[in-house]
């Protein structure tokens, strides 16, 4: 987790320069842009979070006006969540790619596309950890 700890410090070095996010919040974001008109469910979901901590944040973004929740018509006691155009940030948007060049640097197509196979069978595998 050494890895995930160093890009989480860049990457709330760089936006909180820039916007004031946190990595959590920006995390969000990126899966919002992703997932326009997503509801409130599928992105706690998407992001492996429980509801009332996505809700959290979720009020911060709107308070930042960065995101909006807007009520689905098929049901008006859930809401999908939009992006705002404050939300399209140039330095967030281009973080991800800096990022993945920079901690990549060195290492052969062959070697990412193992570690890639191998990281998503781990994850897929973590899955059956929940399960009784």
């Amino acid at each position: 987790m050494t890895l995930t700890r160093a890009v989480r410090a860049a990457f709330e070095h760089r936006v909180r320069e820039t916007s004031g996010l946190t990595f959590a919040r920006a995390r969000l974001l990126a899966t919002i842009g992703h997932d326009e008109g997503a509801s409130q469910t599928q992105l706690a979901s998407t992001l492996g979070i429980e509801t009332p901590t996505l809700k959290r944040q979720l009020d911060a973004l709107e308070q930042l006006g960065l995101a909006e929740r807007r009520a689905m018509t098929e049901d008006a006691r859930k809401y999908a969540v939009y992006l705002t155009e404050k939300a399209r940030i140039e330095p967030l948007l281009n973080f991800r790619s800096e990022v993945e060049t920079e901690i990549t640097h060195g290492i052969s197509q062959e070697d990412l596309a193992t570690t890639r196979r191998v990281l998503a069978q781990m994850a897929e595998n973590a899955k059956r950890l929940k399960q009784p």
